[in-house]
């Protein structure tokens, strides 16, 4: 019976054995963060590692740069260049906090909603 990499002792690799293992998970980890899409733009699907790559950005608003995230129900979302104002921040922070707590309208009720106007 063969011993898996999960078996053997660790002493047993070689170096360059830990060296590819290395490679591989930073390899994973990076793929699964970010991918290209077919026009050449990061996808990053986490909004925070959107937000470090933006700042790593110099001089550059977001509209130039090539990037967006995708959110929790599946849209591609770009920061806007323009910079909400403290009223408006307080207001998107406040209706974060009710989604959060499951308070707020449904999908469904929005749609009904409209379609009676």
């Amino acid at each position: 019976m063969t011993q898996t990499a999960l078996d053997r002792p660790i002493d047993n690799l070689t170096l360059g054995e830990l060296h590819d293992i290395i490679r591989q998970v930073v390899r994973e980890e990076a793929f699964s963060r970010w991918r290209l899409d077919k026009d050449g733009n990061l996808i990053f699907l986490f909004e925070k590692d959107y937000v470090v790559y933006l700042t790593e950005q110099k001089k550059k608003f977001p509209s130039e740069v090539k990037a967006y995230f995708i959110d929790e129900q599946g849209f591609t979302v770009r920061y806007a260049d323009e910079v909400p104002t403290v009223k408006t921040q307080k207001r998107i922070e406040k209706a974060k906090q009710e989604i959060s707590e499951g308070k707020g309208l449904s999908l469904e009720a929005v749609r009904e909603g409209l379609a009676s106007r």
